[in-house]
């Protein structure tokens, strides 16, 4: 399987982040509820941590199901863009529930090139899946969606302690 050792290496950045996410909501919430903003943010890590985990993984389970490699590439592309749809819907729900002041703490700027990125890794994923860009662009695809979260990552810790 080409770039195994990349895709093994992203799932634990994935991992790492997820783990991450669980002891920050555990100190934030300690101490009361966690305010809104920072709560779309990690969830917004967590739903990237494990998208990351899940695509960086599936190639490698559908390869040892007997799948050639771009088969197996391709399919994960196409359930890792189907999973990313659904994560972004309820990700963009909670956006939804954000008051006018919580809106604009999150950032436009910040906004636009969080879900740029998410829509970026999306449309790539989307063309993976139906042949027409090739499978190369699979792990620049998993980068992007890593770039989501290390940017919510940076964002929601220096909200939470500066």
């Amino acid at each position: 399987m080409p770039n195994e050792s990349l895709l093994i290496g992203l799932s634990q950045i994935g991992a790492v982040f997820a783990g991450f996410m669980a002891i920050f909501i555990a100190l934030v919430q300690r101490d009361g509820r966690l305010d809104p903003v920072a709560g779309l943010r990690a969830r917004s890590i967590l739903h990237t941590s494990v998208m990351t985990i899940m695509i960086s993984l599936l190639p490698l389970v559908l390869a040892a199901a007997g799948f050639e490699a771009e088969m197996a590439f391709r399919g994960a592309a196409g359930l890792g863009a189907a999973a990313g749809l659904v994560l972004s819907f309820e990700g963009a729900r909670h956006q939804t529930k954000l008051t006018t002041e919580q809106k604009k703490s999150t950032g436009m700027v910040f906004n636009i090139i969080s879900w740029g990125l998410t829509g970026i890794a999306f449309l790539n994923a989307i063309g993976i899946a139906a042949g027409l860009i090739g499978i190369a662009y699979y792990t620049a695809t998993i980068f992007l969606i890593v770039l989501v979260s290390a940017l919510n990552f940076v964002k929601i810790s220096l909200e939470q302690w500066l």
